[in-house]
C-alpha cells in the first residue's frame, strides 16, 4: 500500500537527521579514568564566580580561575577541601577597563588568560586590544597596546603594538615569552617577558648547587688523578689529564647552558610566525 503524499515528503527531512549518526565512526573506548567534582560552586550566591576556564599557578600552588561573564579573576585551593575562591582582581567595577588594585581592576568578558613562572597572570583584553598583566597581589597594569587605537598587526614596542579583536595568549617558558593566537590576522605574535617573570627561584638555587657540587667534585678527582699518577704510574700521563680536563670543562659549560637557557633577551613584540599582509 503505498504511503500518503505527507509521509513520503517528510522522509528527505528524517534522512538528512540520520546521516550524522551514520557517518559518525565508531568511538575507541579506554577504560581506567574517573571523573570526580573538585568545586561544586553552586552553593554560593548567583554573583559568585561562574568558571569559564582554570589554570594552575605553580608557586602558590593553587588554582587561577577565570569567570569571563563576571570580568573577574578568583583564585581557588588545591586541597581536597578547596574551599571557596578568593577574588584576585576585577569583577567590583562592572565590566570596563581599568588598571590598579585588586578593587579598581575592570576587565571585559575576557576569554583567554596566561600564567607564568612567577604567578603573574596576563589577561587578552580583546576588546581594548591590549594584554594586560595581574601581579600576584592583585595589581593590573597594561602591557601591550596601551597607547594603540583600533585593530592591527603591528609590532615594535609592545605599548604600540596592535592586534586583531580576537586573539589568545599562552605563557611558553621555554623562551621565556607570551605567544599570541591573533586569530583576526593570521598571526601567531610574540611578546618577550622580563626575565624575573620566568625564573623559577628553587629550581635555579638547585642548579646553582649542583653546578657548584660537581666543579668541588672535579677537582678533587683531578688532583687524586695528578698524584697517583706522579708517585704510582710515573709515565706520560698529560694526554690522559688533558682530555679528563677538556671533558669536565664542556660539562660545565652544558650545565651553566641548561641552567640558564630560559631567559631570553630579544625584541617586546615581535611577529612569531608571519601571516597575510605588512605591519599597519
Amino acid at each position: 500500500m503505498a504511503g500518503s503524499p505527507r509521509h513520503l515528503s517528510l522522509f528527505p527531512l528524517r534522512l538528512l537527521l540520520l546521516l550524522p549518526l551514520l557517518a559518525a565512526g565508531k568511538p575507541v573506548l579506554e577504560d581506567g579514568y574517573t571523573v570526580t567534582t573538585f568545586a561544586d560552586l553552586n552553593p554560593l550566591p548567583a554573583s559568585g564566580p561562574h568558571p569559564y576556564a582554570v589554570l594552575p599557578r605553580s608557586r602558590a600552588g593553587d588554582l587561577l580561575l577565570l569567570d569571563s561573564a563576571g570580568s573577574a579573576l578568583y583564585t581557588i585551593s588545591l586541597s581536597s577541601s578547596p574551599g571557596e575562591p578568593r577574588r584576585l582582581a576585577g569583577g567590583k567595577r562592572g565590566s570596563g577597563f581599568n588598571d590598579g588594585g585588586p578593587g579598581d581592576a575592570a576587565f571585559d568578558r575576557p576569554r583567554s588568560v596566561a600564567v607564568d613562572a612567577a604567578d603573574n597572570v596576563y589577561v587578552a583584553d580583546r576588546l581594548h586590544g591590549a594584554v594586560r598583566k595581574v601581579a600576584p597581589s592583585g595589581y593590573t597594569t597594561t602591557i601591550a597596546g596601551g597607547f594603540s587605537s583600533g585593530p592591527g598587526h603591528r609590532d615594535g614596542p609592545a605599548q604600540n603594538a596592535t592586534f586583531s579583536p580576537d586573539f589568545a595568549l599562552v605563557y611558553v617558558p621555554k623562551i621565556c615569552a607570551l605567544l599570541v593566537a591573533d586569530r583576526g590576522n593570521r598571526m601567531v605574535r610574540q611578546i618577550n617577558l622580563k626575565p624575573e617573570d620566568c625564573a623559577h627561584e628553587k629550581q635555579s638555587g638547585l642548579g646553582n648547587t649542583l653546578v657548584s657540587f660537581i666543579a668541588v667534585l672535579c677537582t678533587l678527582l683531578g688532583s687524586l688523578i695528578g698524584f697517583l699518577a706522579r708517585h704510582f704510574y710515573p709515565v706520560n700521563v698529560s694526554m690522559l689529564l688533558s682530555q679528563l680536563l677538556s671533558q669536565g670543562d664542556e660539562y660545565m659549560h652544558k650545565l651553566r647552558q641548561c641552567n640558564l637557557k630560559h631567559i631570553g633577551r630579544k625584541s617586546p613584540s615581535t611577529t612569531f610566525s608571519a601571516g597575510y599582509g605588512s605591519n599597519s
